[in-house]
């Protein structure tokens, strides 16, 4: 599920003074469920949005990096804020070990902090729900940042090849998948049911490729046909067949560093001068239970809720209609009260039975949203 391209920098030389005072990432937002809508793009309809190209290339060996320090076994995570949560629950680099290839990326996403900076500030309504499902799931923690290689966190991006939604999967794996796709509903841009789907997906290319999560991800990028011949050819020749020897697309190549290079960032930010944006370590949103559509525009406007705080957790409806989708909306947990009673009072959109009744429940996100195991 290949990101898009822009063209790619020099290579960067970060001394250890530099890699301690360097960079800030100040990111907008202020206490852990405080989201600057306006920086996803909102309420306007934002522009189709492409990752940076991964950036390629070994031009040089360096230094691996505190994050390869000996760590003490995770424990429970007693902090309130979910990065802390996350990078504490980080392992696949220390199975890995830093290599040129993971440095370069590092090295690009430090020189380019406004690619981490949007992606973070748009991760923060959503990040918390695929960590928990993750977690659920017994998945590496690092999962999570893969939307931040895929689609930048937009449920609303686009590929040029026509990929979609945080996981950007294409049209023909959506409906694999199960991901309803038609002209009012596209469950690609669902945030929970492509979750989960990305997750399936993930889990069976894990099963498949012996348990390595190196090159399920790589299979997820590439396709699994891809991977699965480059690594017939190394075993044919005699060669290894882990992720780091095989003959894959220059992408391929590319997409597993910058993932592990993200995770370097995120598990040690003071270490690299990132300032990551505070997260809630709890739920933001949670669900309405629907009967029949509803108009999410006029449900705003009644609840006097920002259009374009709902809209962003429910982009997967494309008409802002509850059409051909699942009868439930996500919304913010702070204000499902006020949109539940909106909801109960709001004129029926589209065809409805003489005498229905509507039925609005509120739930939490969490475990009611949670994704099946």
């Amino acid at each position: 599920m290949p990101p898009a391209s822009t063209p790619p920098m020099g290579p960067l030389t970060l001394t250890r003074q530099l890699r301690f005072g360097w960079l800030t990432v100040a990111l907008l937002c202020g206490g852990c469920q405080s989201i600057d809508y306006q920086a996803f793009g909102y309420p306007a309809q934002p522009p189709i949005e492409r990752t940076p190209r991964l950036v390629a290339g070994l031009n040089r060996t360096a230094d691996p990096g505190p994050s390869l320090r000996p760590r003490m076994a995770a424990t429970s995570y007693a902090g309130s804020d979910i990065w802390g949560r996350l990078g504490q629950g980080f392992s696949l680099l220390d199975e890995t070990g830093a290599n040129p290839r993971i440095l370069r990326q590092r090295d690009w996403l430090l020189g380019n902090p406004g690619f981490l900076r949007n992606a973070s500030l748009r991760a923060s309504p959503y990040l918390h729900f695929i960590a928990e499902s993750l977690d659920q799931r017994g998945m590496p923690a690092e999962l999570a940042l893969l939307p931040i290689v895929e689609s930048a966190y937009n449920p609303k991006a686009s590929s040029i090849r026509e990929a979609a939604g945080l996981w950007q999967f294409m049209a023909a794996t959506g409906r694999d998948f199960n991901l309803r796709q038609t002209a009012f509903y596209d469950g690609r841009r669902d945030v929970v049911a492509s979750s989960k789907a990305a997750m399936d997906y993930l889990t069976r290319l894990h099963d498949q490729f012996n348990g390595d999560w190196l090159l399920a991800m790589a299979a997820y990028n590439a396709g699994e046909g891809t991977v699965s011949r480059a690594v017939a050819v190394n075993q044919q020749r005699g060669l290894p067949a882990d992720y780091w020897h095989l003959n894959l697309p220059r992408e391929t190549q590319d997409y597993v560093p910058r993932l592990l290079a993200l995770s370097m960032l995120v598990r040690e930010p003071d270490v690299y001068g990132v300032q990551l944006n505070p997260v809630a370590n709890a739920p933001y949103f949670t669900t309405l239970e629907l009967t029949r559509p509803v108009d999410l525009s006029q449900l705003a406007a009644n609840a006097g809720v920002d259009e374009a705080v709902l809209l962003g957790l429910n982009p997967a409806f494309l008409r802002k209609k509850t059409v051909d989708g699942p009868t439930h909306l996500l919304v913010p947990r702070d204000q499902a009260r006020q949109l539940s009673a909106s909801l109960a009072k709001l004129a029926p959109y589209g065809p409805q039975t003489s005498g229905e009744a509507l039925a609005v429940t509120a739930t939490p996100a969490s475990p009611s949203v949670r994704l099946a195991p």
